[in-house]
């Protein structure tokens, strides 16, 4: 008997700051919509196991798309795209997550976002914290400066493995290698947009001194940050949560990061439960 998996893709066209965009998503299950959004230069097939664990899906409709520029999501439709660098910026990042859930008809829906990701949950929460029940920023932090680099796309480097290799040491040694090579493999696979996603990540994204301004009586704030990211370290994710008022913060211990899609440490739904309005 063939195993087909539940999870459906579909694509939705959606339309933010002039520019339309054929949008590809994967979705399962039933119930307040849970927002994936991919780390830099990967697409939505990170959160694979989640939108396959039983226990989220019987109380939430997972939703993970690829960003434009991603996985089969494609540049604008109704621009020369070719014609100009791809730097992505905190406006247009938030702005296209808005118009994504206004095109799919989300009603309170909670976003959660990795690394890249995570710092957009973070704007999110401060930008439109009435559009969210709660957000979810995993290895996001106020502000993650010094990643915007020449050579991940030189042409002396492989810019694919330089691409992918320069995350596996933010995977815990403890994880599977299965899942090690696929999170390797998965990111092999966008080296193109990699250096315009750290454009945002670690030039345009910058919450310093304005995290005390974000209302978490609208917008429950769970922060997580596994143990091994030298990138956005717990101690930052920590700094992080501790400026936001009522918001918690869950360090992740060994390989229950979030490197390919795996369930969320136990507690994380909860927390937004207990949080939310």
């Amino acid at each position: 008997m063939a195993r087909i998996s539940p999870v459906t893709g579909h694509y939705v066209t959606v339309d933010v700051d002039g520019r339309e965009y054929k949008v590809f998503y994967l979705e399962n299950g039933t119930g307040q919509p849970l927002v994936c959004q991919h780390t830099a230069g990967c697409h939505n097939h990170q959160w694979r196991d989640l939108l396959e664990d039983e226990e989220i899906t019987a109380n939430y409709r997972v939703i993970a798309y690829d960003l434009p520029r991603h996985g089969k999501s494609d540049p604008p439709e109704n621009t020369a795209w070719w014609t100009e660098e791809y730097k992505l910026t905190a406006d247009h990042f938030a702005n296209f997550i808005i118009a994504l859930c206004d095109a799919l008809e989300l009603e309170n829906p909670i976003f959660m976002g990795s690394s890249f990701g995570g710092n957009i949950a973070l704007q999110l929460a401060y930008r439109r914290p009435d559009r969210f029940d709660a957000v979810i920023p995993v290895e996001g932090a106020d502000y993650s400066p010094g990643f915007y680099l020449d050579w991940w796309q030189h042409p002396h480097a492989n810019a694919a493995q330089v691409c992918a290799s320069g995350t596996w040491d933010l995977m815990a040694p403890q994880s599977p290698d299965a899942d090690r090579w696929k999170t390797w493999f998965y990111y092999t696979q966008g080296s193109e947009s990699f250096k315009g996603d750290l454009h945002y990540y670690s030039v345009d994204h910058d919450l310093r001194g304005k995290l005390g301004e974000i209302d978490t009586d609208q917008c429950a704030v769970v922060l997580m940050t596994g143990e091994y990211d030298y990138l956005t370290t717990p101690e930052d994710g920590e700094r992080t949560a501790s400026q936001i008022r009522n918001a918690e913060f869950i360090e992740m211990k060994g390989p229950s990061q979030l490197s390919v899609g795996s369930g969320l440490p136990p507690g994380a739904m909860t927390a937004c439960g207990e949080q939310g309005p």
